[in-house]
């Protein structure tokens, strides 16, 4: 069991370790990357972001990942690689800016198989827990109402769209210029690119940011999830439930001060 000292009296897991980047396979070719701002509190400053994520589209799958997360284990990598007798590694890139903090839909990847039409999701744990995760479940898009209201984001004119799906009302702007069933996190099913959306009580806000369109086709890489464990989706809901109200119980970590611990404010994505 581990035995660390607590100054910040809070429940917030601990950020996970860097990912190795050298085992990482191509598994799809793509002309089309798309960045969403998660919960920006301004959409022009990249500062109040709290995530930036890339939505890579290819021709039998897409991969949908945090960029923060990924321009942080780059740097870290190459700073490895000057520093190899190093005792400690620095926080580098935009996460180098924050404070120890762990969120599911930010250390997670999510890659959609057109072909075998399933969505699988890798979660990578935080620091503490010895393996990471793999869940596994039909890709059904939802069941959405489309509207007439229509909307000018990033240059695009988007027509409104509503649903349901798992414990929230999302509303969603997509744009029929760019005609692809897809979106951020697991949305999708609409007859254009889902730009933005955002649930009913604005917990969770994706925006596009920027559409990166690329004559050369560009690799779909997947990371080596060796290790990681399948288990049920809502087992992972549970999980990750627990974990931020209780993380240093399930992590087995010791803490040495004698103050209650505060819970944080989390809300699950997904409420079933």
């Amino acid at each position: 069991m581990l035995l660390v000292s607590v100054n910040a009296l809070s429940q917030v897991p601990m950020r996970p370790f860097s990912r190795n980047m050298s085992t990482m396979e191509t598994i799809d070719w793509g002309n089309i990357k798309v960045y969403y701002a998660l919960n920006a509190l301004d959409i022009n400053a990249l500062g109040t972001y709290e995530d930036l994520q890339c939505l890579e589209i290819g021709k039998y799958s897409s991969k949908y990942y945090s960029s923060f997360v990924f321009n942080s284990d780059s740097l870290i990598a190459d700073w490895k690689a000057k520093h190899p007798h190093a005792q400690s590694v620095p926080r580098l890139g935009e996460l180098g800016r924050y404070p120890n903090k762990w969120l599911c839909y930010t250390y997670s990847e999510f890659y959609k198989d057109f072909r075998k039409d399933v969505l699988l999701e890798y979660v990578r744990m935080p620091y503490g827990i010895k393996n990471g995760y793999w869940s596994i479940e039909k890709n059904t898009s939802q069941n959405w109402q489309i509207k007439e209201d229509t909307l000018l984001i990033n240059g695009y004119l988007c027509q409104k769209a509503m649903c349901y799906f798992r414990g929230r009302s999302y509303v969603a702007w997509f744009t029929m210029d760019i005609p692809i069933e897809n979106g951020p996190w697991k949305f999708a099913g609409l007859p254009g690119l889902i730009l933005k959306v955002y649930d009913d009580k604005k917990l969770y806000d994706f925006e596009c940011v920027k559409i990166e369109k690329n004559k050369i086709s560009f690799p779909i890489k997947k990371y080596s999830y060796t290790g990681y464990r399948l288990i049920d989706r809502k087992q992972l809901l549970q999980l990750v439930k627990q974990l931020n109200e209780n993380y240093f119980e399930v992590a087995g970590i010791k803490f040495t001060s004698t103050k209650p611990l505060k819970k944080i404010d989390y809300e699950l994505l997904e409420l079933e």
